[in-house]
């Protein structure tokens, strides 16, 4: 009899906390949510780069280059499949060009935008003429790592923005193909073991998928690194939004204010 009561008396102080604890996460995802909106509705770009200037103006430093984790969503969600994605991929490019960062990084888990590459150009085109005017668009070059390849928009003679688009092969894999060659080349002595050192792999890591960025905005509502290159993540800052599911500018310009503030210490 005993232990009948303590198992029900357990049971309710289970049930009782599990209640508590799912009341608690819905007060806060709703008030993330809330948080959210009035975040859009006060920095609201109206895609009108001198409203972006202005507020990136008011920092004290911005990044060289940033990176951004995008997810492809569902084609029945909201700004979903590919269209979706081009879509953010294209006001990401105009929010950098506006506040003068030369270099932006997306990193897609898939790499489904490297088949879409004429569709995302010429999305890229449009946004940028609304943006900037036909006849002030300005420069920029779409680098692929791991196919080889770029993409370059270019009537003047220097690159405003440098885009490179990165896939889950450009993280691990590349390490491991790395290594596979610098052992190939030790096998056959046309590389010494004693060559082989840190700077000399961070220098072909650099090589094949390009320096580390300074910041690194995630847009989903939990951080998910996703196997994002994990020498590139070294000394960067972070930033992300609890329960965001969108690419939105107000997420955009609240990282590049947390870096403003940022310090990084580089010690032994």
């Amino acid at each position: 009899m005993v232990s009948i009561i303590q198992f029900y008396i357990s049971h309710s102080i289970l049930l009782a906390l599990f209640f508590i604890i799912s009341i608690y996460s819905n007060i806060q995802y709703i008030y993330h949510r809330i948080f959210i909106k009035f975040l859009s509705l006060a920095y609201y770009p109206n895609k009108t780069p001198q409203i972006i200037r202005d507020d990136v103006n008011k920092l004290n430093k911005i990044p060289k280059r940033v990176a951004t984790i995008l997810d492809l969503k569902d084609d029945d969600d909201e700004n979903g499949g590919v269209d979706g994605l081009i879509n953010d991929i294209s006001e990401l490019i105009a929010w950098n060009l506006s506040s003068g960062i030369p270099q932006l990084i997306i990193y897609e888990y898939n790499g489904i935008i490297n088949n879409h590459l004429q569709e995302l150009q010429r999305y890229i085109n449009k946004n940028l003429s609304i943006y900037f005017g036909t006849d002030s668009k300005p420069n920029y070059l779409i680098k692929i790592p791991h196919s080889n390849k770029s993409i370059i928009n270019q009537l003047g003679d220097s690159i405003d923005l440098e885009i490179t688009l990165l896939l889950k092969n450009d993280g691990k894999q590349t390490i491991v193909e790395l290594t596979k060659t610098m052992g190939d080349l030790a096998s056959n002595n046309e590389l010494s073991i004693k060559d082989i050192t840190i700077d000399l792999i961070n220098e072909e890591l650099i090589e094949l998928v390009g320096l580390e960025p300074d910041l690194l905005i995630s847009f989903g509502p939990n951080l998910d690194l996703q196997n994002y290159p994990p020498w590139h993540i070294r000394l960067l800052e972070i930033y992300w939004e609890s329960d965001n599911i969108n690419v939105n500018y107000a997420v955009f310009i609240r990282a590049l204010q947390k870096y403003s503030h940022c310090k990084i210490n580089i010690g032994k």
